[in-house]
């Protein structure tokens, strides 16, 4: 045990916590999800990570991998210009999804009564419109009343 005026230790020789090998757990994952780490690679330093003893034994675990965030700096200002600013609509994603729900279920439906009438060689009653009529048209309704639509200035 050291006794209470020893030197300091140096921070690479200092003893890691859980939480510095979860952080290099993370930053492998982030590179091998990138591509940077084969498989093997990956989980060869995973193992490592989670058996080491000092921050030395971490930092070489990432001695190779670009420090986050990986893209080069004379890159980002390019990328940050592309994308949107403010906030994103939900209302926006409800009704696509709303939308793409009730084209789906329509055109499942008019498939079916089509298959029928062709198998049976006659026309057969549209059923299929009392599935896709009042749905669409409630639709229709909320989307013309901007019902979950950002309000706009």
């Amino acid at each position: 045990m050291p006794s209470g005026n020893a030197e300091p230790q140096p921070h690479d020789q200092l003893r890691a916590s859980d939480t510095d090998r979860k952080a290099v757990a993370e930053r492998l994952r982030k590179a091998h999800d990138d591509g940077r780490l084969s498989l093997s690679e990956y989980d060869e330093r995973v193992g490592a990570a989670y058996a080491a003893r000092t921050y030395a034994d971490l930092q070489r675990l990432t001695a190779d991998l670009p420090y986050p965030p990986a893209v080069p700096p004379s890159v980002q200002p390019a990328v940050a210009a592309r994308l949107p600013t403010g906030s994103h609509d939900p209302g926006a994603l409800v009704w696509r999804i709303l939308g793409s729900a009730w084209f789906s279920v329509s055109l499942i439906n008019l498939l079916i009564w089509g298959i029928i009438c062709v198998a049976t060689t006659s026309l057969v009653y549209p059923w299929w419109i009392w599935v896709a009529g009042p749905w669409g048209a409630v639709l229709l309704a909320g989307w013309l009343t901007g019902i979950g639509r950002a309000k706009r200035d």
